[in-house]
């Protein structure tokens, strides 16, 4: 059994920290704020609450999978919804696309509607096409440690020197189509000339599994976990600074709090910021190229977060709609409102230079006349911007040179988002192995 310390208690960190707790390992975590969750978080005013940062997911296998190896199955504790409802895209010259989610045809069908049959077949040939780019990942990338070399074979079918721009104009013909494509970098705060095409494949992963959330919001996932982590007997420390990971020639020996506290460890496991990490809390000779490497990344662009709590009868949208254009802007519908009112949480992807209710009245949605409620919160962190193909391998690892130090979450490999996060969070329990 060894000595466990979990830095950050984010989605990645809790789910880390209950499982290597199931395999028997002693763990605690030291979280800097009051409330364990992290992007997971909720606020609540006016009678009113929304899903602070992530809200659904695709690849509910990787949750299911984290709450079976942990314990008890996820339905023990949350219910996942699939969302049945299209996302709907409105475009700058005014039409507007319902493009289902977990139906191959029914995409096909949608296409076809706004933009034709030629249309459709390149929108479907495309993410089709991602399948193969998914087998490829999963097996070198998502499940495993990132390898320090991929093989020729699976480079060569991920081409990952194709920007995602560059697909969405050599793939598509319409340009609407190719806004679609391109949002799956904007989403993740990257710039699609800069990302590359191989991260498309989320199109054939919500075309595949669907897109889910959870009864109640997704902040409930959070409360689940927590929960989890006491069934677990997982010590946890709110209000915990961690300043320093103690080492000694190249290995972890522990922690040291901002009130000078130090908690031995034989394994330290971050879900911080890992340009936080190695440019501030770790200071060994063994981390020096990784330090180097990590330093050399930047941050994603974050989106600029408002909650709208609003009287009815207000325009009637889906689980979510994507306003294209300049910048960005998402509308998500699913809070919790009292009767005879909505929740919407508003999301910029990019720098507004206009208030939130001028970018949605200019875009088509007149709800200044509704607002009751409105919050701002902590904008929501997206982990590594995309600086071209090699951003990949400038990311931290998961398993650090400096032994016994663990890397997971956002900034981490694989990645951002709650199936990426999650994943991580595995490759490192199966890395750290069974007491």
């Amino acid at each position: 059994m060894a000595r466990v310390i979990v830095i950050g208690a984010g989605l990645a960190g809790l789910a880390t920290a209950v499982r290597l707790a199931k395999l028997g390992h002693q763990v605690t975590i030291c979280e800097e704020s009051e409330r364990l969750g992290g992007a997971l978080g909720r606020v609540e005013a006016d009678g009113f609450c929304w899903d602070a940062g992530a809200a659904s997911t695709t690849l509910p296998a990787a949750l299911r999978d984290l709450f079976r190896k942990s314990g008890r199955p996820i339905e023990s504790l949350v219910q996942l919804e699939p969302i049945t409802e299209p996302r709907r895209h409105l475009f700058g010259d005014g039409s507007i696309l319902d493009l289902p989610v977990g139906d191959r045809g029914a995409q096909a069908e949608a296409w076809t509607d706004l933009a034709g049959e030629k249309a459709a077949q390149r929108w479907t040939s495309l993410v089709d096409g991602y399948g193969e780019t998914w087998q490829i990942l999963r097996k070198t990338s998502l499940e495993p440690p990132l390898q320090d070399r991929l093989p020729l074979k699976a480079i060569l079918a991920l081409k990952p020197w194709q920007s995602l721009q560059r697909v969405a104009q050599r793939s598509l013909d319409d340009e609407r189509a190719r806004a679609v494509l391109r949002y799956y970098a904007t989403q993740h705060g990257s710039d699609p000339k800069l990302t590359p095409g191989y991260v498309g494949v989320w199109s054939y992963l919500e075309r595949t599994f669907g897109r889910w959330t959870v009864q109640g919001g997704f902040s409930v996932l959070a409360d689940a976990l927590a929960q989890r982590a006491s069934e677990r007997k997982i010590d946890i420390h709110t209000n915990a600074e961690v300043v320093a990971v103690t080492t000694d020639s190249g290995k972890v020996t522990g922690v040291r709090l901002a009130d000078g506290t130090e908690l031995p460890a034989e394994i330290v496991v971050s879900d911080i910021d890992p340009r936080d990490l190695y440019g501030q809390l770790v200071d060994d000779p063994a981390a020096k190229k990784v330090r180097r490497k990590v330093l050399s990344t930047h941050q994603a662009q974050a989106a600029y977060v408002v909650h709208l709590g609003l009287k009815d009868p207000v325009p009637d949208l889906p689980f979510e709609t994507v306003l294209h254009g300049s910048p960005a802007v998402v509308v998500r519908t699913g809070g919790q409102a009292p009767a005879g009112h909505q929740a919407w949480s508003v999301l910029v992807h990019g720098y507004p230079t206009d208030d939130v209710l001028d970018l949605l009245v200019a875009r088509g949605l007149h709800i200044r006349d509704k607002v009751v409620s409105r919050q701002t919160s902590a904008s929501w962190l997206a982990g590594v911007a995309w600086e071209g193909y090699r951003t990949a391998r400038r990311r931290a690892a998961n398993v650090s040179p400096v032994k016994g130090l663990y890397c997971v979450g956002a900034g981490a490999h694989p990645g951002t988002g709650v199936p990426a996060t999650t994943l991580g969070a595995a490759i490192v329990a199966d890395a750290v192995g069974k007491a």
